[in-house]
Protein backbone atom coordinates (compact mmCIF):
# COMPACT_ATOMS: atom_id res chain seq x y z
CA UNK A 1 0.00 0.00 0.00
CA UNK A 2 2.94 2.33 0.74
CA UNK A 3 4.78 1.48 -2.70
CA UNK A 4 1.47 2.99 -4.56
CA UNK A 5 0.91 5.85 -2.01
CA UNK A 6 4.48 6.93 -2.67
CA UNK A 7 3.62 7.57 -6.53
CA UNK A 8 0.72 10.17 -5.75
CA UNK A 9 1.94 13.87 -6.93
CA UNK A 10 1.72 14.89 -3.06
CA UNK A 11 2.55 12.56 -0.64
CA UNK A 12 1.56 13.35 3.02
CA UNK A 13 3.60 12.39 5.67
CA UNK A 14 2.15 12.71 9.42
CA UNK A 15 4.88 12.89 12.16
CA UNK A 16 3.84 12.20 15.67
CA UNK A 17 5.38 11.64 19.15
CA UNK A 18 5.45 12.83 22.83
CA UNK A 19 7.40 15.84 24.25
CA UNK A 20 11.32 15.08 23.60
CA UNK A 21 10.85 12.39 21.35
CA UNK A 22 12.82 14.40 18.48
CA UNK A 23 9.67 14.63 15.75
CA UNK A 24 10.36 18.19 15.52
CA UNK A 25 14.09 17.38 14.34
CA UNK A 26 12.78 15.47 11.96
CA UNK A 27 10.67 17.50 10.52
CA UNK A 28 12.80 20.16 10.27
CA UNK A 29 15.11 17.63 8.34
CA UNK A 30 12.66 17.37 5.85
CA UNK A 31 11.90 20.86 5.43
CA UNK A 32 15.39 21.25 4.83
CA UNK A 33 15.50 18.49 1.96
CA UNK A 34 12.48 20.31 0.09
CA UNK A 35 9.20 18.96 2.22
CA UNK A 36 6.74 21.67 3.06
CA UNK A 37 5.71 21.43 6.86
CA UNK A 38 2.43 22.20 8.67
CA UNK A 39 3.29 22.12 12.20
CA UNK A 40 0.41 21.73 15.11
CA UNK A 41 2.14 23.40 17.41
CA UNK A 42 1.72 27.15 15.30
CA UNK A 43 -1.54 26.20 14.77
CA UNK A 44 -2.09 25.42 18.18
CA UNK A 45 -0.49 28.85 18.78
CA UNK A 46 -2.51 30.68 16.60
CA UNK A 47 -5.97 29.35 18.34
CA UNK A 48 -4.82 30.62 21.64
CA UNK A 49 -4.75 34.42 21.10
CA UNK A 50 -7.34 36.74 22.69
CA UNK A 51 -10.65 36.92 21.12
CA UNK A 52 -11.09 33.51 19.84
CA UNK A 53 -13.62 30.78 21.43
CA UNK A 54 -10.87 28.30 21.59
CA UNK A 55 -9.15 31.15 24.31
CA UNK A 56 -12.73 31.49 26.39
CA UNK A 57 -13.12 27.97 26.43
CA UNK A 58 -9.41 27.12 28.32
CA UNK A 59 -10.16 30.10 30.42
CA UNK A 60 -13.55 29.11 32.08
CA UNK A 61 -12.45 25.44 31.86
CA UNK A 62 -9.14 26.20 33.79
CA UNK A 63 -9.66 29.89 35.25
CA UNK A 64 -7.99 32.69 35.15
CA UNK A 65 -4.77 31.45 36.55
CA UNK A 66 -3.39 30.48 33.52
CA UNK A 67 -3.17 34.33 31.90
CA UNK A 68 -0.11 36.27 31.70
CA UNK A 69 -0.49 40.01 33.19
CA UNK A 70 -1.49 41.19 29.72
CA UNK A 71 -4.30 38.67 30.47
CA UNK A 72 -2.73 36.35 27.67
CA UNK A 73 -2.38 32.16 27.84
CA UNK A 74 0.51 31.39 29.36
CA UNK A 75 0.99 28.26 27.56
CA UNK A 76 3.49 27.25 30.54
CA UNK A 77 0.55 27.38 32.75
CA UNK A 78 -1.69 25.90 30.53
CA UNK A 79 0.30 23.01 30.66
CA UNK A 80 0.88 22.72 33.85
CA UNK A 81 -3.08 23.14 34.95
CA UNK A 82 -3.75 21.07 31.82
CA UNK A 83 -0.97 17.77 32.80
CA UNK A 84 -1.92 17.74 36.22
CA UNK A 85 -4.39 14.92 36.19
CA UNK A 86 -5.89 12.75 32.72
CA UNK A 87 -9.27 14.34 33.29
CA UNK A 88 -7.78 17.92 32.53
CA UNK A 89 -5.62 16.83 29.72
CA UNK A 90 -9.00 15.29 28.27
CA UNK A 91 -10.67 18.39 28.71
CA UNK A 92 -7.82 20.07 27.05
CA UNK A 93 -7.78 17.77 24.28
CA UNK A 94 -11.94 18.25 23.66
CA UNK A 95 -11.03 21.59 23.59
CA UNK A 96 -7.98 21.83 21.15
CA UNK A 97 -7.96 19.11 19.13
CA UNK A 98 -11.17 19.12 16.52
CA UNK A 99 -10.10 23.30 15.85
CA UNK A 100 -6.06 21.91 14.90
CA UNK A 101 -7.32 19.30 13.10
CA UNK A 102 -9.52 21.41 10.92
CA UNK A 103 -6.62 23.82 10.47
CA UNK A 104 -4.11 21.45 9.96
CA UNK A 105 -6.39 19.45 6.93
CA UNK A 106 -6.98 22.99 5.48
CA UNK A 107 -3.53 23.55 5.03
CA UNK A 108 -2.45 20.53 3.61
CA UNK A 109 -5.42 21.03 1.06
CA UNK A 110 -3.41 24.38 -0.20
CA UNK A 111 -0.65 22.21 -0.92
CA UNK A 112 -1.19 20.80 -4.26
CA UNK A 113 2.04 18.55 -5.01
CA UNK A 114 5.25 17.26 -3.33
CA UNK A 115 5.84 15.86 -0.10
CA UNK A 116 4.17 17.46 2.83
CA UNK A 117 4.59 17.35 6.47
CA UNK A 118 2.08 17.21 9.21
CA UNK A 119 4.52 17.98 12.58
CA UNK A 120 1.96 16.74 15.15
CA UNK A 121 2.76 15.59 18.92
CA UNK A 122 -1.05 14.79 18.79
CA UNK A 123 -0.76 12.65 15.28
CA UNK A 124 -1.54 9.08 16.66
CA UNK A 125 -3.62 10.17 20.00
CA UNK A 126 -6.05 11.21 18.05
CA UNK A 127 -6.44 9.42 15.12
CA UNK A 128 -4.75 12.07 12.78
CA UNK A 129 -2.44 9.32 11.61
CA UNK A 130 -5.65 7.58 9.67
CA UNK A 131 -5.63 10.67 7.58
CA UNK A 132 -1.99 10.56 6.20
CA UNK A 133 -0.54 8.61 3.49
CA UNK A 134 2.46 7.60 5.53
CA UNK A 135 2.75 7.75 9.70
CA UNK A 136 5.76 7.67 11.71
CA UNK A 137 6.64 7.60 14.99
CA UNK A 138 9.49 8.92 16.61
CA UNK A 139 10.41 7.48 19.80
CA UNK A 140 12.79 7.81 22.60
CA UNK A 141 13.38 6.06 26.08
CA UNK A 142 11.60 8.33 28.88
CA UNK A 143 15.07 8.90 30.59
CA UNK A 144 15.99 10.06 27.15
CA UNK A 145 13.44 12.18 26.93
CA UNK A 146 13.95 14.08 30.43
CA UNK A 147 17.01 15.03 29.86
CA UNK A 148 16.46 16.57 26.16
CA UNK A 149 13.74 18.82 27.93
CA UNK A 150 15.49 20.12 30.95
CA UNK A 151 18.43 20.47 28.61
CA UNK A 152 15.96 23.37 26.62
CA UNK A 153 15.01 24.81 29.91
CA UNK A 154 11.91 22.72 31.13
CA UNK A 155 11.58 21.79 35.05
CA UNK A 156 12.05 18.20 35.42
CA UNK A 157 8.90 17.37 37.50
CA UNK A 158 7.19 18.95 35.09
CA UNK A 159 8.54 16.83 32.17
CA UNK A 160 7.93 13.71 34.63
CA UNK A 161 4.41 14.48 34.77
CA UNK A 162 3.55 15.40 31.32
CA UNK A 163 5.30 11.67 30.58
CA UNK A 164 3.40 9.95 33.00
CA UNK A 165 -0.15 11.27 32.22
CA UNK A 166 0.86 11.28 28.56
CA UNK A 167 1.66 7.31 28.70
CA UNK A 168 3.91 4.92 26.94
CA UNK A 169 3.88 5.37 23.28
CA UNK A 170 4.51 1.95 22.53
CA UNK A 171 0.61 1.20 22.29
CA UNK A 172 1.03 3.80 18.95
CA UNK A 173 3.27 1.48 17.41
CA UNK A 174 1.04 -0.24 15.40
CA UNK A 175 -0.71 2.55 14.05
CA UNK A 176 2.93 3.22 12.78
CA UNK A 177 3.97 2.91 9.21
CA UNK A 178 7.31 3.39 10.37
CA UNK A 179 9.09 3.67 14.12
CA UNK A 180 12.29 5.91 14.35
CA UNK A 181 14.07 5.12 17.40
CA UNK A 182 16.13 7.29 18.94
CA UNK A 183 18.07 6.48 21.15
CA UNK A 184 21.50 8.31 20.20
CA UNK A 185 22.89 11.71 19.16
CA UNK A 186 21.17 14.33 16.62
CA UNK A 187 23.53 13.11 14.53
CA UNK A 188 22.26 9.93 14.43
CA UNK A 189 18.68 10.82 14.08
CA UNK A 190 19.29 13.26 11.15
CA UNK A 191 21.13 10.23 9.47
CA UNK A 192 17.81 8.16 10.42
CA UNK A 193 15.90 10.26 8.78
CA UNK A 194 17.89 10.97 5.52
CA UNK A 195 17.51 7.40 5.29
CA UNK A 196 14.37 7.72 5.12
CA UNK A 197 14.23 10.79 2.35
CA UNK A 198 15.84 8.56 0.35
CA UNK A 199 13.28 6.10 0.67
CA UNK A 200 10.89 8.10 0.12
CA UNK A 201 12.77 10.16 -3.06
CA UNK A 202 13.71 7.11 -4.90
CA UNK A 203 10.73 4.48 -4.56
CA UNK A 204 8.14 8.09 -5.30
CA UNK A 205 10.46 8.43 -8.66
CA UNK A 206 10.48 4.39 -9.95
CA UNK A 207 6.85 4.88 -8.97
CA UNK A 208 6.08 7.76 -10.96
CA UNK A 209 7.83 6.56 -13.97
CA UNK A 210 5.74 3.14 -13.88
CA UNK A 211 2.97 5.10 -13.65
CA UNK A 212 3.67 7.10 -17.02
CA UNK A 213 4.33 4.30 -18.86
CA UNK A 214 1.61 2.40 -17.41
CA UNK A 215 3.81 -0.66 -16.50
Amino acid sequence: MIDRQLGLSRLIVGIGGNMGSGKSTVAAELRRYGAKVVDADQVAKGLLRRGTEEYRQLVVAFGKGILDKNGDIDRQRLAQEAFSSKNKLKRLNEIMHPPIIKRIKDEVNRIKEGLVVVDAALLFACGLYKEMDVAILVTAPDSLRIKRMVKIGFNKDDVEQRLKVQGSDRKYWAKADFVLENKGSVAELKRKTRALWNFFYSTRVEALKAKKTGS
